[in-house]
């Protein structure tokens, strides 16, 4: 009887000893689960900055040709329109060092691999290529306005203009810190909604800046875009905060 109550005793403090175990253990596996899950509380957020910039730099791109079938007399009157060109565009503000002539280009349609060798009514091309690299923005922009002096004398002359902002590395240090607080601005919202607080940034990823016309709202990243006086400069950052 006395085994009996002994093995009794013992099976209860086994028990006993079992129950609280699990108890305890328990109460750890919870605060772990609570700690995870309090870790893990995040959000992921979007901040933007832009802004406009107007061009500082503009490159006017002229090429002057000339067709015939007698060489010398081609490049004698080609002669006498690079002068007309320079007289051109020095009479409307252009510097003289802004200017860069090139080197002429001759083509004979007889070397030609392919194509009529019975169209050779003009069988040489003579062609000069301009560069006018400027600060004037204003004088380029104005410029094609002004060809027709140049096509009614006789010139064959077309040409392009290409824009650029020059002082974009200033911009971006600048940008990169407005659209990170853009992004705190956004999550402390959500935060605020949610009853929660932001705690420190986790991850942040910084967009590709793209550069397009100001009236252009097309989503591309336009990094050399080059046909707008007018520019906008846009920069989206990703960033992940922890929420507390």
């Amino acid at each position: 009887m006395e085994d009996q109550r002994r093995g009794n005793l013992s099976l209860i403090v086994t028990g006993l000893l079992m129950s609280l175990g699990i108890a305890i253990g328990g109460y750890y596996i919870g605060r772990a689960i609570e700690r995870f899950k309090t870790h893990d509380r995040t959000v992921v957020v979007r901040g933007l900055s832009e802004k406009v910039v107007r061009a500082d730099l503009a490159v006017w791109a002229l090429t002057l040709k000339n067709t015939g079938m007698d060489l010398n007399v081609i490049e004698a009157k080609t002669g006498k329109d690079v002068q007309l060109v320079l007289e051109f565009l020095e009479k409307n503000g252009f510097k003289k060092e802004e200017i860069v002539v090139g080197s002429e280009k001759v083509f004979d349609k007889t070397t030609r691999e392919y194509g009529d060798q019975k169209d050779l009514d003009n069988r040489f091309i003579v062609e000069v290529g301009f560069s006018v690299r400027t600060n004037n923005v204003d004088l380029v922009y104005e410029g094609p306005k002004k060809m027709g002096v140049l096509i009614g004398q006789g010139l064959i002359i077309s040409g392009n203009q290409y824009y650029y902002y020059t002082r974009f590395k200033e911009l971006r240090p600048q940008m990169i810190e407005e659209s990170t607080k853009s992004a705190r601005f956004a999550a402390e919202q959500f935060a605020k909604d949610s009853g929660s607080k932001i705690g420190s940034i986790r991850t942040a990823h910084q967009g590709a800046f793209s550069i397009t016309g100001r009236d252009n709202y097309n989503e591309g990243h336009d990094y050399d875009e080059t046909t707008s006086i007018e520019k906008n400069i846009r920069v989206v950052s990703t960033v992940t905060f922890s929420l507390q």
